[in-house]
Formats: C-alpha cells, sequence, structure tokens
C-alpha cells in the first residue's frame, strides 16, 4: 500500500532533520518521553493542517499511520507541542530550511526575491475597514530557487519597512549555501546599491524591473540601471511569478494568518508554515517539471511510452 502524503511528509522531514543534525534531545537529563525530531514533525503537519493544537490532537488521534512511523505510544497533550514551540529555538528552524538546499542538491541557486504579507489577526476586511483599523500583519520576505520552487532563505519583520532593505541579506544568506548565478526581483527592488551589491557578492546576471519604464535611459541614474534599461531580458524576468505562485500556495493551502499573540511565537509559526510547504513541494510528484513548467499531459505521454517499452 502506497504511504500517505503525511507519511511521506514526516520522511522528508526526518532526512532534513538529520541533515540540519538537530539533536534528538536538548539536554541528557530531559524528559524523554517525546524527541525533538518528534516535536519538529508534528509542529510541521499542524502547520500543513492549519489547525489549532487542540484541533490536530484530535486529528493525530485518527491518524494511525503518522503514529505508527514517528513511533508514538501515546498522543502528545495538546500543551506539550505548545510548550515544544515555545522551546525551539529559531536558529534550529533556520538550519532546517537551509537543508533543503541541500536536500534537493542544487548546485546554482536561480535566486527570485519577493515579499508578502500575513494578518495576525482574524478580523475581516469589512470590520476593520468600518471601524478605521489598521491592518497588523507579519511581512515575510524570502529568497527562493526558481526552478524547483523551494524557498531557501527568509527575513521576517513586523513593522513597515522597504522591500530594497532585505534585498542584500537574502542575497548574502543564499551565497552561503550555493552559487548564485541570476537573481530576478520586481520594480520595488530596482537601486543602484543593490545593482553594485549583487555584483560585489559575484552574481553574473542581475534582473530588476526598472521603477520607471517610460523615463529616457539618459535620464536615469546609476551606470547598472542603465545597462539594465538598454539590455532588459523579459524572457529570464518572467520567471519572477513563480514567487506569486509560492505565495499563492501557501496561503490558499496554509492559511493566510497567523494564529499566535506573540512576536516570537510568530517568528516561529512563519518558520514552520515556510517548512511545511518546502515538504509538500517535495513530495508533490503529481506533476513533471520540465523547463521550468508543469507539464501534465507530458507526465502522462512519457508514463504511457515506459509502459508501450515494458510490452
Amino acid at each position: 500500500m502506497k504511504p500517505s502524503l503525511y507519511v511521506r511528509m514526516a520522511r522528508t522531514m526526518m532526512q532534513i532533520i538529520k541533515k540540519a543534525r538537530v539533536p534528538p534531545y536538548l539536554h541528557r537529563k530531559s524528559n524523554h518521553m517525546y524527541t525533538v525530531w518528534q516535536h519538529l514533525i508534528l509542529l510541521t503537519l499542524r502547520q500543513y493542517e492549519c489547525k489549532s493544537y487542540r484541533r490536530f490532537v484530535e486529528f493525530l488521534q485518527e491518524s494511525f499511520g503518522m503514529m505508527q512511523y514517528l513511533g508514538l505510544s501515546k498522543i502528545p497533550h495538546y500543551t506539550t507541542l505548545q510548550k515544544a514551540a515555545a522551546r525551539l529555538t529559531h536558529g534550529i528552524l533556520i538550519k532546517m530550511l537551509e537543508s533543503f538546499v541541500m536536500y534537493c542538491r542544487i548546485r546554482k541557486i536561480f535566486a527570485g526575491i519577493d515579499s508578502t504579507g500575513l494578518s495576525h489577526g482574524q478580523a475581516s476586511y469589512y470590520y476593520t475597514k468600518r471601524l478605521k483599523l489598521r491592518r497588523k500583519f507579519v511581512k515575510i520576505s524570502i529568497c527562493a530557487d526558481m526552478r524547483r520552487q523551494i524557498i531557501c532563505t527568509i527575513k521576517i519583520r513586523h513593522r513597515q519597512r522597504h522591500d530594497s532593505m532585505d534585498f542584500v541579506p537574502l542575497l548574502e544568506q543564499s551565497v552561503r549555501l550555493a552559487p548564485v548565478s541570476t537573481v530576478v526581483a520586481d520594480r520595488g527592488y530596482d537601486s543602484e546599491q543593490n545593482h553594485v551589491a549583487s555584483q560585489n557578492i559575484g552574481i553574473a546576471n542581475t534582473i530588476i524591473r526598472p521603477k520607471y519604464e517610460n523615463l529616457q535611459v539618459h535620464k536615469t541614474r546609476g551606470l547598472h540601471r542603465k545597462n539594465m534599461k538598454r539590455h532588459f531580458d523579459w524572457d529570464m524576468y518572467h520567471q519572477r511569478s513563480k514567487v506569486e505562485t509560492i505565495f499563492s500556495v501557501i496561503k490558499r493551502m496554509l492559511g493566510e494568518h497567523i494564529m499566535s499573540r506573540y512576536i516570537l511565537t510568530q517568528n516561529r509559526e512563519a518558520m514552520y508554515r515556510i517548512i511545511a510547504y518546502n515538504c509538500y513541494r517535495i513530495n508533490w510528484n503529481c506533476l513533471l517539471i520540465l523547463d521550468g513548467f508543469y507539464t501534465p499531459i507530458l507526465c502522462i505521454y512519457l508514463v504511457l511510452r515506459l509502459d508501450y517499452r515494458r510490452v
């Protein structure tokens, strides 16, 4: 019998945890009832199901295959998962997120940088507009590989800041993981400093859409911005739309609201959500990726061709 998607995601998570070298226990004298690995997998699956702690524990009571794979003889209490989420540090989650690049064997990163927001309130848009309330959100800036659509690095903010501030830090973190061949970004990152910084890092192609496209070249400030206007590659730039696809999948499947109230737990909940998305993307094998586009018809053709050769 083919294992379920939850078991496959748990297996992927177990390999990611081992590559990140996360210890099974944080202290030798700690309560050895549950391991850190089990807590990380359960917290990631909770974000994939987009449930509260109490509802997720009730969901585990019907997940016999998951309990059997994790080796859990007893379902943990919902407060156990709450305390584990507060105890596991942000550094452990960063190591896990960076291990996806090693797991997917990405040799060169085709980087796409963009940002989005996750609201941490359940109030509707009509309610906030009617009472003239300020909608609070958690800003997430990511650097993802456009070929595999895997998120490599992330930057979380809780105040309104310009997108251009996170461009260089995201690239520097990505270069530590694997060489970056090309980076694409929208007009919010159009700055001469970003072009110079990416060139100093060693990135050959930096494709950032000009902020003022109709402005003449000789009136544009900056040498790199002028060269970008003269030789702008639209075909390569349109690969940036895959970042919007990543945000769409995260918000539609995993939810666009953050349930936590405190800043510390909000950051970790956002990290678990990103890790859950990467696990889902790796295990989604129903479609075949060729040349950066989903081609299910070609996938069916290849399967039929293999069956014909066997006959």
